[in-house]
């Protein structure tokens, strides 16, 4: 019986393994001509997930948040370093006033401090764009690394982001080791669109280059903001744009239970000193 069954079938085995060459060929042929056509240019910003390989941590904060953020955008922002996470919260207002671009130490978990997710739903609602950044796992540090760094690198490339949307009236705020980065940032863009600085909590940087409004906030409590928000007022007080000076009575270092009124404190400050409206183009 197997050997008619055998004979029976033969004609047709023959046939599948003289065809088999012919349709490996076509198939090489067809991933290879897929493999010759160029890759697409990666998009500024997406929504999607990172375009190149980027910290598995910061993948692991996006998934989390795609469950609790209920009042923003998820973004990965492609930098000359690596592609980042971002939040993007849009103004209530059809033309927004401006942007302001958030930069918390490096080693922080963006969007983690209610502080400046009150600071960026308070912005949204008041007519401007908010864009929080996930800072890089090292901050900069432009004598070590004269080249541009990671934190450097993710700054340019939020704010590049921002002004592609016709936004041309930035605000940075940054807290601790945040804010000396985003300072370092300001002074080697030097560009107009950068209308204001807030630095919050205890920092140190070099000021005289950036000729742009600040605004220093420290919370009474925390004596180390203090002491240095003391010496910037002393060391600049002939600078040609005056640091205005707020400090927040009762507040430590992390300004909890204070972050209602530092965000309201913040927002009358960017009103006054920064109203210009952002250029659509």
């Amino acid at each position: 019986m197997m050997i008619s069954f055998l004979r029976k079938f033969a004609p047709v085995v023959k046939g599948i393994l003289f065809a088999l060459p012919a349709l490996l060929f076509c198939a090489g042929a067809v991933a290879a001509s897929k493999s010759e056509l160029p890759d697409p240019p990666a998009p500024t910003a997406n929504s999607s997930g990172p375009e190149t390989a980027g910290d598995l941590q910061e993948q692991i904060i996006a998934e989390r948040l795609q469950l609790s953020l209920v009042d923003g955008e998820i973004l990965w922002i492609q930098s000359e370093k690596d592609s980042f996470l971002a939040i993007l919260r849009d103004s209530y207002e059809a033309i927004p006033y401006g942007c302001i671009i958030i930069n918390i130490p490096p080693g922080g978990i963006v969007d983690s401090h209610l502080l400046y997710r009150t600071l960026a739903k308070a912005a949204a609602v008041s007519g401007w764009v908010a864009l929080s950044i996930q800072p890089s796992s090292v901050g900069s540090d432009p004598v070590a690394n004269p080249e541009m760094s990671s934190a450097s690198a993710r700054l340019d490339a939020a704010f590049d982001y921002v002004v592609s949307k016709g936004i041309e009236n930035i605000v940075v705020v940054g807290e601790a080791n945040g804010a000396e980065d985003a300072m370092n940032y300001i002074v080697q863009k030097a560009s107009p669109a950068i209308s204001g600085f807030v630095g919050v909590g205890e920092w140190d940087a070099v000021l005289n280059e950036a000729n742009i409004p600040i605004l220093d906030i420290a919370g009474t409590r925390d004596q180390g903001a203090v002491t240095l928000q003391n010496v910037r007022a002393q060391k600049f007080r002939q600078r040609e744009k005056p640091i205005e000076k707020l400090q927040i009575d009762g507040a430590g270092p992390g300004f909890y239970g204070y972050e209602d009124q530092v965000a309201k404190r913040i927002r009358g400050w960017i009103k006054r000193t920064t109203p210009g409206v952002a250029l659509k183009r």
